[in-house]
């Protein structure tokens, strides 16, 4: 029995140094797709010279992903991933409360992802990142909408709604050229005082 016990102990070892190798080679190809994305767009990237940035085989990057478009995707996936855990979160209960907590954590997690969001709001990004971004963000603001109007207007909360995304998405792609120089609690700050309060201000 305890050969057995020490033959699983071993295996799940080994399968933690495996997933810690397939991290660490996703997190290379990452940085070099981050990297190459600030001179061209996805089309124009070959995985050739993405494995050769860095330095590892083209064997390597087809073990994860289809083609380049494939890996762009795979990225996004697992940053919208952690968006709707960050904004799965928060409730209901108060709007503005709720506004506010919503942008801290979502500056902390764009703080936190900052080279790939800069590339991915950059003339050479993905026009479907901020698609996504405001499909994943939609659904929570209209529910507040709701909830806090009497009159359901849709078109008027489109209107809003436009304003206040297109309005944050400038303010993020000023703070991550600036390098995040800003705390992640002050730019949820400026977001909710030029942005929400006036779009709410007769709430």
């Amino acid at each position: 029995m305890a050969i057995h016990g020490d033959a699983h102990g071993v295996q799940q070892v080994q399968d933690k140094k495996e997933d810690r190798r397939v991290r660490r080679t996703k997190k290379l190809l990452t940085q070099a797709l981050t990297q190459l994305l600030q001179e061209k767009q996805i089309n124009e990237i070959t995985v050739k010279e993405l494995t050769d940035l860095a330095d590892m085989n083209r064997g390597t990057f087809y073990l994860y992903y289809r083609d380049m478009f494939d890996m762009l995707e795979k990225v996004e996936d697992g940053l919208f991933g952690a968006l709707d855990e960050i904004i799965s979160v928060h409730g209901n209960n108060d709007v503005m409360t709720e506004a506010k907590m919503i942008l801290v954590d979502l500056f902390r997690f764009i703080g936190d992802n900052r080279e790939m969001c800069r590339v991915l709001l950059s003339p050479h990004g993905d026009m479907n990142f901020l698609h996504r971004l405001n499909e994943v963000l939609r659904e929570k603001c209209l529910m507040a909408w709701h909830e806090h109007r009497q009159e359901k207007d849709e078109a008027e909360f489109d209107y809003h709604y436009s304003f206040i995304v297109f309005g944050c998405a400038g303010l993020i792609r000023a703070w991550v050229n600036r390098d995040c120089q800003e705390s992640p609690e002050t730019m949820a700050k400026l977001a909710f005082d030029m942005v929400l309060r006036g779009s709410m201000a007769d709430v």
